[in-house]
């Protein structure tokens, strides 16, 4: 299966502007979680409510009737198939409520084809491949850096602040930054 991604260290601080900017380029956002796959509530940022760190499903209109869903494990609700959907996920990372010295890594990911039943791979359309890779370019012109040797991962520059201020080291697998 091939797919998109974009790895990145951003700190909560950050979230405001980029927030506005997905608001900006027309994006809206859902969770993973749905009550009803009858009915998706697209939304605009900032999330109303949930944790600072859940996925965001990120979709501009034009792509919104391309969203599928699973029965979710529990069976009280749906989940989204990131597979088959026209959705790019976003990890914000953060730091999670167990602590504050450890930042984790950020991305945005998605699918570009996947396979049905069969066996055969399906391509999603050339428009939504450069919507995500429009999205790529923008948000990293807007807010990510190089930092030092790293060139697996980019960073916002209130992260490379908070790594200078704090003595901040990314791990091997560039999952999170520890102080």
């Amino acid at each position: 299966m091939n797919s998109k991604q974009l790895m990145f260290f951003i700190i909560p601080e950050d979230l405001p502007a980029i927030y506005s900017f997905f608001n900006t380029h027309n994006i809206k956002y859902t969770r993973e979680n749905v009550m009803s796959a009858d009915h998706i509530l697209l939304q605009k940022l900032p999330p109303g409510e949930g944790e600072p760190w859940e996925k965001l499903y990120l979709v501009c209109g034009d792509f919104s009737q391309n969203i599928f869903f699973n029965k979710s494990r529990t069976g009280d609700g749906y989940t989204i198939d990131i597979h088959r959907s026209y959705v790019l996920e976003f990890s914000p990372g953060g730091f999670y409520p167990y602590s504050s010295k450890i930042l984790h890594r950020a991305r945005f990911y998605c699918p570009t084809q996947y396979f049905v039943s069969n066996g055969e791979s399906v391509a999603k359309s050339d428009e939504f491949k450069s919507w995500v890779d429009k999205i790529f370019k923008s948000f990293k012109k807007d807010f990510l850096i190089k930092f030092g040797d790293e060139k697996r991962i980019l960073f916002s520059k209130r992260t490379v602040a908070w790594m200078e201020q704090n003595g901040g080291k990314i791990d091997k697998t560039f999952l999170k930054i520890e102080i």
